[in-house]
């Protein structure tokens, strides 16, 4: 029989973790090995003793396969299994095996002898075991009751943070909690809500009404507060099924519009032409501050229904972005995170159905509105502690430039967009017979089976498996990864391979693009998401650049709030990687030009504003390189310098390597193919790839490398200084900063992230300039419309008639200086068209 936990019999908090690990059973102590000494620092962070703790298992004992779960019942097949090879029997809903019943009862006998004031559980085992709930990602932090009444929190297991360790720092903020809520053994701040679900007319005009009185009486007392509401919608088939509002933690109501119990809706027409109307004079009130969570959401829908939009001037998801851009931006984490009393509730709206009693869902609407106050109150305050309250200003404001282009769409060319599907449909077509002749049958490449059957039995390939992940092994797999390896391996296959993969990709232009959905006025629309973790799309395709850091704040694109639209941001150009990497594995396919079904507006010309190779500008303004920093300023052909510092030679005067100089052909001829070695070298060398990695990338060998690196910064001395300063900025402080004071506030492993924060400095920093060139425009320039941002150009229209002053204005408002010593002013480029966004030149 296993042995129980270990620790004070008398602790106010008890540690439950799974089972016991290898080295937990070498001891015969829970908590051992390389996990028990992460625990031990954890615990340190959160101001917890271990030496206070009772520390036990759910199973005091190693778990078959070394993991629990697979002791537990994940769906009906697993039942049979389990009893048979394990002897188990239901516990809950599942089938567990007898081990984790007999540790269960053991569990339970032990947290009857401690009494401990608070149960932190370790996992999601642990998690159901005592409590019912299932998922752990979805109910850490939560302020949760076992059956018999013990408060239980649960976070991650100390073993899951050491390949995870971006959640390090949460399981140190739920352990905080739990120390807190240690003190006694009923729970701090539970909310006592004022919830108004299920209105009466009266009662949802005199909520309205007041309140609109209090912003009333605040506008005629010329005061500079504000009354902050909390808005949020609950929305089904595209329309608005209830709308929220709180004024406090504790108050809020919820007004219904839709209603199972009646097909016409839950006010007559008259009632709800006057609620409609009072909500809007009430969020568009002068003196009313709207706080909403994903509000560009929100707003598509109000727009589209009620024709206005509230006067938001504070977006959680946007505030979160600010504070900690590497952190998820959901309302059930930030909640977790800054509430003072969080229990997750999110499933309760997300698993409403027509049988279930709406007030659940009008309850779960309240609910969001007074989490969203919790989390707006906590982020303005952690904003100005951390000194980012001119960076989440700014982030705010972009939200209305944003939603404008959201709201205006693009005018979509029908004619052009049906000749783009045809060639596609052709195309595939085409491809798909001949794929069949040459392997003398039909070949279904939408099935994984048939694929790995015949690459695998017929062709007789290596087989190539997906990586393992958490214990589930890896499996057979025809992904285009594996095909290109297949390629490279036997040349004679390459035809095949690159059929199939030709095949796929215009599979996914006709289906993402040429058949995205149009709204009734011909314009597509899409989603733009402030608060995206947009990694950016580097068209130099190569080595470390090629892995773009995360958390940029840069924008991500998806469809819109109602189905329609595509990823704007995806649409292929001629720099696009999907187009290079096409190119690259000799693709036979011609890439139609998809830009071209997006055409301007009658009387419009269409506009492409792009920046000159702006991250490359910002990395020599870093390093603070004056050789370099004149050659971008010359025009000169930057890549073709570069070999001569690769090769340790003294480069000519800089005016001879611009490429309009008689001269230039001269230099260039005879270094043409290092000039392209150059492209990939400094670009991965700058950015911090070790010469095993660029050697790995290049083709030459580590020895080549290593000697070329040292040149490099022999020369360039200053972009070395430039990477020893971002290292020890992250290993001291554990974030990066760009000039315009955005931070990225790194969680995750230090040893490795270099290479990632250098690429974070650029990228962010012209994702930050792009955006700032957006807003110039929106607020200074009324008749340049900015339709949809790629990265690091933006794309729109402007009126013909004003051709000259439209360009001026473009010209003057984009050139906004990176606040270095010496500013840096990143030149544009604009290319026009009056036919579509496809034909700019």
């Amino acid at each position: 029989m296993p042995r129980s936990g270990e620790g004070p019999p008398t602790a106010r908090i008890m540690l439950v973790g799974e089972s016991w690990s290898f080295e937990d059973e070498r001891a015969c102590e829970p908590f051992q090995g390389e996990s028990g000494k992460e625990l031990n620092r954890v615990l340190h962070e959160a101001g917890i003793m271990r030496s206070e703790l009772y520390l036990t298992n759910l199973v005091n004992a190693r778990a078959p396969q070394g993991n629990l779960l697979y002791s537990i019942s994940q769906k009906k097949t697993d039942q049979d299994r389990i009893r048979r090879e394990m002897g188990g029997d239901f516990l809950r809903d599942r089938v567990v095996s007898r081990q984790i019943l007999e540790g269960y009862a053991r569990l339970q006998r032990e947290i009857e002898a401690v009494q401990p004031n608070v149960i932190v559980a370790l996992g999601n085992s642990v998690l159901w075991a005592l409590t019912g709930a299932w998922s752990l990602e979805k109910w850490r932090g939560s302020m949760l009751k076992t059956d018999a009444g013990r408060k239980l929190i649960p976070t991650y297991a100390s073993w899951s943070i050491m390949s995870q360790w971006d959640k390090r720092a949460i399981m140190v903020h739920d352990l905080k909690r739990a120390r807190e809520e240690s003190i006694f053994p009923t729970y701090n701040n539970e909310p006592q809500w004022n919830f108004i679900v299920r209105p009466r007319f009266q009662a949802v005009i005199d909520v309205l009404d007041g309140l609109f009185q209090r912003a009333e009486t605040l506008e005629d007392a010329n005061t500079p507060e504000q009354l902050w509401l909390d808005f949020d919608l609950e929305t089904r088939a595209g329309h608005i099924a209830c709308a929220g509002v709180s004024w406090s933690t504790q108050d809020a109501i919820c007004i219904p519009f839709m209603c199972v119990e009646d097909r016409e809706g839950y006010w007559s027409f008259e009632e709800e032409v006057q609620i409609v109307d009072l909500l809007r004079r009430l969020l568009t009130h002068p003196k009313v501050a709207v706080r909403w969570q994903n509000g560009l959401y929100d707003a598509q829908y109000t727009w589209r229904h009620w024709h206005y939009i509230p006067n938001g001037r504070q977006d959680t998801m946007i505030a979160q972005h600010t504070a900690f851009v590497a952190l998820p931006k959901s309302l059930a984490f930030q909640s977790s995170m800054y509430s003072p009393h969080y229990v997750y509730w999110k499933d309760d709206g997300a698993t409403w159905h027509l049988k279930a009693s709406e007030e659940t869902l009008w309850a779960y609407n309240c609910q969001d509105c007074v989490r969203t106050r919790e989390v707006g109150e906590a982020e303005a305050r952690i904003i100005k502690q951390l000194g980012l309250e001119e960076v989440d200003a700014f982030q705010q404001r972009f939200f209305y430039p944003v939603l404008q282009a959201m709201l205006d769409g693009v005018l979509v060319d029908k004619r052009v967009q049906r000749r783009l599907d045809a060639e596609l449909v052709r195309g595939i077509e085409t491809r798909q017979r001949t794929l069949d002749y040459l392997l003398g049958l039909s070949l279904n490449i939408n099935s994984s089976k048939q694929m790995c059957d015949v690459f695998y039995n017929v062709l007789q390939q290596i087989p190539i498996k997906t990586r393992a992940k958490k214990g589930v092994p890896g499996h057979l797999t025809c992904d285009d990864e594996a095909l290109q390896l297949i390629g490279k391996r036997e040349p004679i296959l390459r035809p095949i391979v690159t059929l199939i993969a030709d095949i796929r990709t215009m599979r996914v232009l006709l289906s993402t693009f040429t058949r995205a959905q149009t709204d009734a006025d011909g314009r597509m629309r899409c989603s733009f998401n402030i608060g995206g973790n947009a990694k950016t799309e580097d068209s130099g395709q190569q080595a470390i650049a090629e892995k773009s850091a995360p958390y940029t704040y840069r924008l991500s694109s998806s469809k819109n709030a109602f189905g329609g639209g595509c990823n704007f941001q995806n649409i292929p150009s001629d720099k696009s990687k999907a187009i290079g990497k096409a190119k690259a594995r000799g693709t036979t396919f011609s890439f139609p030009n998809m830009r071209s079904m997006y055409i301007p507006d009658p009387g419009h010309t269409f506009f492409d504003l792009d920046l000159d190779r702006a991250d490359l500008q910002v990395v020599v303004w870093e390093s603070e390189d004056e050789v370099l920093r004149a050659a971008l300023q010359l025009g000169v052909d930057i890549h073709l310098l570069n070999v001569y510092g690769i090769d340790s030679q003294e480069p000519p005067p800089l005016e001879e390597l611009v490429e309009t100089h008689p001269k230039y052909p001269d230099h260039r001829g005879p270094r043409k193919h290092k000039r392209e070695f150059a492209k990939v070298f400094c670009h991965a060398t700058n950015y911090g790839g070790g010469a095993r990695t660029v050697a790995a990338h290049t083709g030459r060998t580590v020895h080549e490398i290593d000697r070329a690196q040292r040149a490099w910064f022999a020369a360039h001395p200053g972009i070395k200084a430039w990477h020893d300063r971002t290292e020890h900025q992250i290993q001291h402080h554990h974030f990066v900063e760009n000039r315009f004071g955005y931070r990225w506030h790194i969680f995750d492993r230090l040893d490795r992230i270099l290479p990632e924060a250098l690429a974070w400095v650029p990228q962010s920093t012209v994702g930050c300039l792009i955006n700032r060139i957006w807003l110039a425009l929106h607020d200074n320039a009324p008749d340049v419309q900015v339709l949809i941002q790629v990265h690091d150009s933006l794309a729109g229209q402007f009126p013909t008639a004003l051709r000259t002053q439209s360009l001026q204005r473009i010209n003057e408002l984009a050139l906004i200086p990176i606040p270095y010593e010496i500013p840096l002013i990143i030149p544009i480029g604009i290319k026009t068209s009056e036919i579509s966004w496809g034909e700019c030149a």
